[in-house]
This record gives C-alpha cells, sequence and structure tokens, in this order.
C-alpha cells in the first residue's frame, strides 16, 4: 500500500508542533529568574551601606546627649567625697621641716611665752586663707574662741597665707577680725611651724611651747568644743 505524501507531512509537522513550543517557551522564561536575582543582590549592595550607617548612628550617641539623673547623683558623690576638710597647699619638696609636736619650743616664742606682743600668754596661730574653704566655715567657731577665752591671759593670732595682701585686709574688714592679724609674705611662718594644710592651728603654752596642732575643719566638733579645753588646761598651767 503506498502512502499519500500529503498526509505524511502533515503528520510530521503535528509531531513537532510541542516540541516547537517548548523550544518558544524556554527563551521567554529562563533568562527571568538570573534578572530577578541580579535584583536582590542589588538591592541588597544597595541597602547594607543605608542599614550601616543607622547602626553607626545609634550606637554613637551625639556628645552632648543629656546625662541621666543617676550618671549626675554619681558625679555629685564623687565629688564630694574627694572634697578635703583641709587644703594642703606644700608637699615634701617644698616643706622644709617637719610639723612641730607637743612640748617642742615655738619659733619666735620665748621662754616666757612672750612673741612681742606680752609674755606669759597662752596663744593660738590660726593658719588660714581667704580662698580656703574650711577656712571660712570655721570662722564663726574662731570669733567664739577668740570671745570666750579672750583676754589678758589669751590671745588668738591669725597668720594669713594669701599672696594678695590687699584681698586679705579686705577680708579682715568685711568679716570683723578684730584679733591679731599676720600677713605671712612667702610663707615663711607656715614653713617654720611645718603646717602643710589649712586651716592649721597650733595650741602655744605659757612656755612657749607648742600644747597641741590641729590640722584641717572637723565639722562634726565645732571649734570650741574641740580646742576650748585645751586651751582652759593651758591657762590653768603655772609657769
Amino acid at each position: 500500500m503506498r502512502r499519500n505524501p500529503i498526509v505524511l507531512a502533515i503528520a510530521l509537522a503535528f509531531l513537532a508542533m510541542p516540541a516547537l513550543a517548548r523550544a518558544q517557551d524556554n527563551p521567554k522564561h529562563e533568562p527571568e529568574a538570573p534578572a530577578a536575582s541580579s535584583l536582590h543582590a542589588d538591592a541588597t549592595h544597595d541597602a547594607a551601606p543605608t542599614d550601616s550607617k543607622a547602626t553607626t548612628t545609634d550606637a554613637a550617641p551625639p556628645s552632648d546627649a543629656p546625662v541621666s539623673l543617676g550618671e549626675i547623683a554619681r558625679l555629685a558623690r564623687a565629688k564630694k567625697a574627694s572634697q578635703a576638710k583641709s587644703v594642703k597647699i606644700f608637699d615634701d619638696d617644698n616643706m622644709p621641716r617637719a610639723p612641730l609636736t607637743a612640748g617642742e619650743k615655738a619659733p619666735g616664742f620665748a621662754s616666757d611665752g612672750s612673741s612681742g606682743s606680752g609674755g606669759g600668754k597662752v596663744t593660738l596661730l590660726d593658719f588660714w586663707a581667704t580662698w580656703c574653704g574650711p577656712c571660712s566655715h570655721a570662722l564663726p567657731g574662731l570669733k567664739q574662741l577668740a570671745s570666750v577665752y579672750g583676754g589678758s591671759s589669751f590671745e588668738v593670732i591669725s597668720v594669713n597665707e594669701d599672696d594678695d595682701q590687699g584681698a586679705w585686709q579686705q577680708f579682715v574688714a568685711q568679716n570683723g577680725m578684730n584679733w591679731t592679724q599676720r600677713f605671712d609674705a612667702g610663707h615663711q611662718m607656715m614653713r617654720q611651724y611645718g603646717a602643710g594644710a589649712l586651716p592649721t592651728y597650733i595650741l602655744i603654752g605659757k612656755d612657749g611651747n607648742v600644747v597641741q596642732q590641729y590640722v584641717g575643719e572637723d565639722p562634726a566638733s565645732p571649734i570650741i568644743e574641740r580646742i576650748g579645753p585645751d586651751i582652759k588646761k593651758a591657762l590653768d598651767q603655772r609657769l
């Protein structure tokens, strides 16, 4: 039996149509996957600097950001703890001698306790300065001490350690410091007595010997209670 050529051609064409359709569909869809991957990579690459910048900004707040109340309280406590009860102005390099001890002869005082202003007195030397906070705080107590014990047998001598004599004179006048005042030019007298901090009080007996030295301010003990009993004992001492 002889086959018709036309019928064979139609059959072959019909069989080839699915393959042709698949070949035409693949070029349409396969390039889309790389394009999507490339777009995703570009988007990730572009987003990275933005995220990094945002993270850096969050991790490093501005230097003038408000300080918390807790931090303010901590700084205040640290400052208060660091405040000395006395102000040191000399150290081991420029202090020529050690502090005077009890029973040691006071420089400038004779054996009868005379310092040029009368003999046989009990004397309290008060080393201070206008810029010394503890000295200013102790001033009312010092006035009370001078008022209670002041007289022919007891005197307070305040020895100022300012560099500005005018500031010293103005402070004395404004604060009614009406007892004996001395300006210690060059801190010579302070060095002689080995007073390395302000305020320093040195009690000298009738015999011109050191009775006791008191360094700094003690807020828990008023000066009249801290030094007064020793003054009374020194006044009662017989030469």
